[in-house]
């Protein structure tokens, strides 16, 4: 069974808005799956101006853009497991400062365990479900224009553990902040999308760019913003655009009301402030 687009659980002028490659693509109203794998994903953004108020008790002005992606890696046994690899920018508008933090959950099924994972971060708890969470202990000041690129990389090491090293790039400097060992013995791992059915935990096997809430499934709403989203992977040796994209996300909690996205020049999108569309972007 092909994935649904857009997912049933957002509606309306609400959801996480961005750049979304979740493996299908339409042909007039027929749906098209496909899938590929890479041990690399980019997302890029400059922002030229924003201003944000959110539901979140602890951080009124801010909002979210992340990289989200899917690790499927093959145990020895044969039997395959999920990974959700998140690298997030968490942006102040009244204080024009950022954060960056990273979060892994497991997919595997609806009441999966995150256990075996160890890097600079330690397992939390939120609604019952435990993951993996590291925030960059710097924060940052910045001046707009704001020009960040956040991405992930998955190898396996000597010890056939699958190890996901999370990067930011800003003002120039590649910063690896975290280094993630997953200590189960694999056959392969690599970041996948695929669009010919969702995971065991009834989420997409997709790869995202998306803006939402800060934090904890808060909703964010602009007054004013521009700004500017790529999302690439590594092909061989290079960086390409994912061959398809939406204008929204699915597997995130924290969302975004009254944001506007289009598509304009090469696989970049522009997001202001306006209604969600629900469509394809190329």
């Amino acid at each position: 069974m092909q994935v649904t687009l857009p997912p049933s659980w957002y509606s309306g002028n609400q959801a996480p808005v961005g750049v979304t490659d979740y493996g299908a693509y339409y042909s007039g109203s027929v749906e098209t799956p496909y899938k590929y794998s890479t041990s690399e994903f980019m997302g890029n953004f400059t922002i030229y101006t924003a201003s944000f108020t959110s539901n979140s008790r602890y951080y009124p002005n801010s909002f979210s853009i992340q990289l989200n992606v899917v690790l499927n890696y093959t145990k020895t046994n044969g039997q395959s497991a999920y990974l959700w690899v998140q690298d997030v920018a968490v942006i102040n508008t009244a204080t024009n400062q950022m954060n960056i933090v990273d979060n892994i959950w497991n997919l595997t099924s609806n009441k999966s365990v995150l256990k075996g994972v160890s890097g600079n971060g330690k397992i939390y708890t939120y609604q019952g479900q435990n993951y993996y969470a590291y925030q960059y202990p710097s924060t940052i000041s910045f001046a707009y224009p704001l020009q960040v690129s956040l991405f992930v990389t998955v190898s396996v090491n000597s010890q056939r553990y699958p190890v996901i090293n999370f990067y930011f790039i800003y003002g120039g400097k590649v910063v690896q902040y975290d280094s993630v060992v997953v200590k189960v013995p694999v056959q392969s791992a690599a970041f996948y999308v695929e669009g010919y059915t969702t995971l065991p935990s009834g989420l997409y096997e997709d790869a995202e760019l998306v803006t939402g809430g800060p934090g904890g499934g808060s909703n964010a709403s602009p007054s004013a913003y521009k700004a500017y989203y790529t999302l690439q992977f590594l092909n061989g040796t290079k960086l390409v655009s994912v061959p398809h994209a939406f204008d929204y996300g699915a597997d995130t909690a924290e969302t975004v009301t009254g944001m506007a996205d289009t598509a304009v020049g090469s696989y970049t999108a522009y997001l202001y402030p306006g209604s969600e569309s629900w469509s394809a972007l190329w």
